[in-house]
């Protein structure tokens, strides 16, 4: 097992380095494809990194990628009636103020139309560890998504040192576990 993890840790990291998109799907085999009665149903996109940097999310393809992607997916006819939604996580209600009328405006220059949710991290977050930290987004993300039924989020890059693929894949499990 270990030999696997190894392997794909590798091929994910080999991926970035040739400077190509990634976009790793977990739990597609349970999608279920909506029908057109369906209401109240979502596509969520979190776009921020679960360990904020400093980058503003304009300068940060990956977001931007994340964007492009679900915006796709919501034109797709099937999916058209399935309504867009862009988390801005952040620490404070006050903070997420500020970064929902920037993503508004992001989405307005890329003419995305999409609802952009505000989702206050829990007050120790800051204070977790890194493995933490994704289970704790991870909570976060299930209470907030009960009508989704895809989530595009934003992955901690692949680790340099072979050596780390399995702590890498238990980051991801502990972030994207039952979702």
């Amino acid at each position: 097992s270990s030999g696997i993890n190894a392997e794909y840790g590798g091929v994910l990291k080999d991926v970035m380095a040739l400077r190509k998109n990634l976009c790793v799907m977990r739990h597609f085999d349970k999608l279920v494809r909506p029908t057109s009665g369906c209401s109240a149903l979502f596509i969520d996109v979190w776009p921020l990194p679960p360990i904020p940097s400093s980058t503003y999310i304009e300068d940060d393809t990956t977001s931007m990628f994340l964007l492009q992607l679900s915006c796709i997916l919501h034109m797709v006819g099937s999916w058209g009636g399935i309504r867009l939604r862009v988390m801005a996580t952040s620490p404070t209600q006050q903070i997420g103020a500020t970064e929902k009328v920037q993503l508004e405006g992001i989405l307005k220059i890329l003419r995305i139309e999409a609802h952009v949710q505000t989702v206050v991290l829990p007050q120790d977050y800051e204070r977790l560890s890194e493995v933490e930290k994704y289970q704790s987004l991870n909570r976060t993300i299930r209470e907030n998504s009960t009508n989704t039924v895809v989530t595009f989020m934003y992955l901690p890059r692949p680790p340099l040192d072979t050596d780390k693929n399995q702590e890498y894949l238990d980051k991801l499990t502990a972030l994207s576990d039952n979702l």
